[in-house]
């Protein structure tokens, strides 16, 4: 067990609740162990807390919450270095940006962060070829009157 003062106070971690990032996180290499933190309140959003450095948090997202339609594959060695997931083991994020406003939030769609929940272990996945956007608007501009956005 081990505690950790961070923005969201103090956590208390267990050894299981740790996910293991062996090449950390671009610009971030040296941190290399994270926890969730789901505060209910903050809901669709929740946050990858590094345990390696209390001041170091990601917002993630679901995708498939606002994006449905995204798609991408994981490279054979993204798979190897995440252990060989079963489909069902693996958990997608992708880390939100919010500069200003929350409606101005957008999600990095090119590098998502994907976990193998059986293994415990985690990358940020840079995607080759990528028809997405690393700003991609996390919610649309509502439509004007004229019914344009």
């Amino acid at each position: 067990m081990q505690t950790l003062a961070t923005r969201f106070g103090e956590l208390i971690i267990q050894d299981d609740d740790v996910f293991h990032f062996p090449r950390g996180i671009p610009s971030f290499e040296n941190r290399k162990r994270y926890v969730f933190v789901r505060p209910e309140d903050h809901a669709p959003f929740e946050y990858l807390q590094s345990v390696d450095d209390g001041n170091l948090a990601f917002i993630l997202v679901d995708p498939f919450l606002f994006f449905p339609g995204y798609t991408f594959e994981l490279s054979d060695q993204a798979l190897g270095e995440l252990g060989n997931p079963a489909e069902n083991s693996l958990l997608i994020r992708v880390i939100v940006s919010i500069r200003g406003e929350l409606r101005d939030a957008t999600a990095n769609l090119v590098a998502p962060v994907v976990i193998n929940t059986h293994d415990r272990q985690g990358q940020q996945v840079i995607l080759a070829s990528s028809e997405y956007a690393v700003h991609h608007r996390l919610f649309q501009a509502p439509l004007n009157s004229a019914g344009k956005g």
